[in-house]
Parts: C-alpha cells; sequence; structure tokens
C-alpha cells in the first residue's frame, strides 16, 4: 500500500505532495533522504515512516533534536502509528500522512458566476475600466473648477494618478487574502471588478445630477442616490468576498451587506441629514445646470452684461405689449 505524504505551510496548505511506494521513508535535511525538508528546525535524519506487515504506517523519531509530534501535538519517544489523514509535525514542519485507499471530497461543478466574475480580469477590460474612470475625474474637475485656479487643477491632475494607485490597495489587499486561502491571488480579476464598481458609480452619479437638474434638486432624488450608492458598494462588496473567501454564499452576502452599511452610513449621514443645502445660506450646486451651460463657448464679462441687457429690455418690451 502506498503512502501520500503532504509538506504543509503555516497555515496548513498543501505546498508539496509526494507518493511513496516503498514500506520506508525517510524524513530530514539531508540529501540521503527519501523525502528533503527545508526547515531549520528539522535535523538531517529527523524520522521515518515505517509500513508493518498488516499495512500499518509508523512514525519513528530518530532521536531528533527538536522530536516529532502527532495530531493534537502528543510527542512521538519512539515509534506511534498514525490514522490515514492525521497530522504530524517534525520540530516545526507540518506533514500530513494519507494512505492511497484514503476517500477524496467529489468533485465539484464550474461556479457560473465565479466564472463570469474571472473573465473580469482581462487586461483590455481593465484598461478601458481605468481610462473611463480617469476620463470621469478630469472631466468632474473640469466642471467645478474655475480657470482662475490654474494651479489647482494642476495639482488635481497630478494627484490623479496618486488616487488610481490608492484605489487598487484594496484589490491588493483581498489577492494577499485570497493567496492564503486558496493559493490564487486573483489580483486581475479583483482589479476589474473594483474598476468596474467605480465606473458604474460615477455613470449612476451622472444619471442623479440629470434626475436632480430635472426635479429641480427634490429631496427624494438624494434618497435615490445614496441607497444606489448603496447597492453598488454591497455588490462590489459581494463580488470581491466571492472570489477572495472560501465561504458560503450566504455568509458572503452577510459580511459584505454588512461592510457596504458600515461604509456608507458616514457618507448617507453627511448628505442627508447635514447636507448645507438643508442650511438657509444659499449653496451652489453645478449639477442643477444644464449640461450646455459647461460645453458652451464661454463669453466675456461684457458679453454677458450686454446680453443680459438685451434679455432684461426684450422681456419689458413683452410685459408691456401684453398689458
Amino acid at each position: 500500500m502506498a503512502v501520500i505524504v503532504e509538506v504543509l505551510n503555516k497555515q496548513h496548505k498543501v505546498i508539496e505532495r509526494h507518493k511513496f511506494a516503498q514500506r520506508q521513508v525517510s524524513f530530514g535535511r539531508a540529501y540521503d533522504n527519501d523525502l528533503i525538508l527545508h526547515d531549520k528546525h528539522v535535523c538531517p535524519h529527523h524520522a521515518s515512516l515505517q509500513q508493518d506487515e498488516q499495512g500499518q504506517w509508523w512514525l519513528h523519531d530518530l532521536s531528533s533534536m527538536n522530536g516529532s509530534f502527532i495530531e493534537p501535538r502528543q510527542q512521538v519517544h519512539q515509534a506511534q502509528s498514525l490514522q490515514s489523514g492525521q497530522l504530524c509535525w517534525l520540530g516545526e514542519q507540518a506533514l500530513r500522512i494519507y494512505d492511497d485507499q484514503h476517500q477524496v471530497a467529489p468533485a465539484q461543478p464550474f461556479n457560473l458566476i465565479e466564472q463570469k466574475l474571472l473573465k473580469l480580469g482581462h487586461l483590455g477590460l481593465i484598461a478601458l475600466l481605468f481610462l473611463l474612470v480617469l476620463l470621469e475625474e478630469i472631466f468632474s474637475l473640469w466642471l467645478v473648477m474655475p480657470d482662475q485656479q490654474q494651479a489647482q487643477w494642476s495639482r488635481s491632475l497630478i494627484d490623479l494618478p496618486l488616487m488610481l494607485l490608492v484605489l487598487t490597495l484594496w484589490p491588493a489587499a483581498l489577492a494577499i487574502w485570497s493567496k492564503l486561502n486558496q493559493h490564487e491571488a486573483r489580483f486581475l480579476p479583483q482589479l476589474g471588478i473594483t474598476f468596474l464598481a467605480i465606473a458604474v458609480l460615477a455613470f449612476w452619479q451622472l444619471l442623479m445630477t440629470i434626475a436632480n437638474f430635472s426635479l429641480d434638486g427634490a429631496p427624494i432624488v438624494a434618497w435615490i442616490r445614496e441607497a444606489g450608492r448603496l447597492l453598488l458598494v454591497v455588490m462590489l462588496f459581494t463580488a470581491n468576498f466571492y472570489l477572495a473567501l472560501q465561504l458560503t454564499v450566504p455568509k458572503k452576502m452577510m459580511l459584505a451587506t454588512g461592510l457596504g452599511l458600515l461604509l456608507s452610513l458616514q457618507s448617507m449621514g453627511l448628505s442627508l441629514f447635514f447636507d448645507d443645502m438643508r442650511r438657509m445660506a444659499p449653496r451652489f450646486d453645478h449639477s442643477l445646470l444644464p449640461m450646455t451651460f459647461y460645453l458652451n463657448r464661454p463669453v466675456t464679462a461684457e458679453e454677458f452684461a450686454k446680453a443680459s441687457d438685451e434679455l432684461f429690455n426684450a422681456t419689458s418690451q413683452q410685459r408691456q405689449e401684453e398689458n
């Protein structure tokens, strides 16, 4: 009966898997061992695995310096029998021992949702989303920043690459966590999901700007805007955790919803309950102006004053005619 030895890392994830057909397997750092281990706490000839006539495997400690242990951290003094799938330690190196008759879990079908999320890691799609987010930020700066503040405009443009770099920290953190959980970083899909969510958030903000102008700043627009933002944030976290964590779908949904509510609560409170629009002092809101106001040819102060006088005179003449 063959034996399978899995070499595990500190998180007990498999980093190597070996199969031996002989009845005795030696472990240690020396090069004449059947399985060469690299942990500095393992002796050159640390332990051996032997099979008896009944097919039972026994772990023998070869008077090692740091000892050999089996689950649950029971030290092996001479020889100890092992069950298939049992965990053992040589020094600090964790191993798991199986016989070749050990039952494995049934194969899992492809997760269609996961497969679709992984497609968002295409480099061309990420580059397109990156460009859309960059153009949206530049357009937003152009709308709200007067021409007289050229120095501030330049500083804002310089800060844009830094802002986009900061946005990649979240996918990078998720990729590291995913690597620790299931050996797949999936950085590009996480990056694609994040930039897609940012692009959709920008498009949602544009729609709410149009609605805010069309409805003359109705309070219901603010509630719809924040509800949409919250929904998009929850969907972003759900997609992120779906790839990064080995949890059931309900747990992922609960975790994503909780984080989405937590991160959105502050912005919702500020915008809905402490907004400057609810104060008596007037406040300029660029979103209430039609898009043609920004895209038309700019005029000088003299031309604007002349056009205003002509409009005032025409209105006065029309009223006199009506009377």
